[in-house]
């Protein structure tokens, strides 16, 4: 049943569409006197979604492409920065909680630190290759923590249809423990 595939990768380019040319239109560039610079990252949290709870392989492979994809279509500042990011971020996380039960405080706790680390690393990037110049301090102020929100608020409100989602197609689209993760005898 390789339509469950499909049907993730649909998904994730519904989750793009949406954060690129809706989101835009009706997040605020202001509030009052303070400037906001508000990213949605909601394909990234369905990826993050899906390698933590369904297949890390996949995880890493849609981070791949979603990520060349906001660096070609948007962020064109530096070539790689999303999708290195986006795949670190993503291969860190689903390596750490591959072998543990996740609940619900785990899961949401992770995608809040993949975000802060995501946003963080290509604002790294980004000083590291002099696009700009603002302090970090004001980068978290003005752009990581109303993006933070943003994003955390959206995977509150997917959490229990994703895993309900998931739970259904894990036999399709998770793979087998013998062939991911031999146990090497001594």
């Amino acid at each position: 049943m390789i339509w469950y595939k499909h049907l993730l990768w649909l998904t994730l380019w519904v989750l793009f569409l949406l954060e690129s040319s809706l989101m835009p239109w009706l997040l605020p560039g202001s509030i009052g006197d303070m400037e906001m610079t508000i990213a949605a990252h909601f394909a990234f949290v369905l990826i993050l979604y899906i390698g933590i709870y369904l297949n890390r392989r996949l995880a890493i492979g849609m981070a791949l492409a979603f990520g060349l994809l906001h660096d070609v279509l948007f962020y064109g500042h530096v070539l790689g920065a999303y999708t290195f990011s986006m795949c670190l971020t993503t291969y860190v996380i689903s390596m750490l909680l591959r072998d543990t039960h996740v609940s619900w405080y785990t899961g949401l706790g992770s995608i809040t630190l993949s975000i802060v680390a995501f946003d963080y690393l290509v604002f790294g990037l980004y000083t590291l290759f002099q696009i700009t110049s603002v302090s970090p301090w004001w980068y978290l102020m003005h752009a990581a923590l109303p993006t933070l929100l943003l994003n955390m608020i959206f995977a509150s409100a997917i959490y229990y249809p994703v895993i309900q989602i998931f739970a259904r197609i894990e036999k399709f689209v998770a793979p087998q423990e013998a062939e991911d993760y031999k146990a090497e005898s001594p």
